[in-house]
């Protein structure tokens, strides 16, 4: 387990919490099993990914029995980061059509028969029909598969 400090200012945490080895280099003179009221234990918590869609996961820090650990809550994104949300995986969406098309491209000139040449070929005109609709749903073609 990881062995973490923080400084207290006026009974609440105040910052971010250090590492021990660093705690101690940087406060030679503090004794960390007795501690002075300016410093805490600090228990890391790992977020438990609790957000939808459009939500965050977001941290604090709060005391409990005598240490300060994260506690997480959700809550709604603020229109900006909505916005933000969706024009990043928009990106993501149409950068992995682009690979799929790049793929299609290379398996039809690799294909070395007729059926694969057709395949492949038909695949690639379904993606040059596809159209962005919503990041959610691409609903991209089906890649052909092989029979055993």
């Amino acid at each position: 387990m990881m062995e973490l400090f923080i400084q207290i200012r006026n009974g609440q945490p105040y910052e971010h919490p250090i590492f021990g080895d660093n705690f101690r280099q940087a406060f030679p003179h503090i004794d960390t099993e007795n501690l002075p009221p300016e410093f805490a234990r600090f228990i890391r918590i790992a977020c438990p990914n609790n957000a939808g869609l459009y939500e965050v996961d977001q941290v604090e820090y709060q005391w409990s029995n005598g240490v300060v650990t994260d506690v997480w809550s959700v809550r709604p994104m603020t229109d900006e980061e909505r916005i933000d949300k969706d024009e990043r995986e928009k990106n993501n969406v149409l950068f992995f059509f682009e690979q799929l098309k790049q793929l299609g491209e290379q398996c039809l000139t690799e294909a070395d028969t007729d059926i694969k040449r057709a395949a492949w070929s038909d695949y690639l005109a379904a993606l040059d029909a596809w159209t962005y609709v919503d990041w959610k749903q691409p609903d991209f073609p089906t890649r052909p598969k092989q029979d055993d």
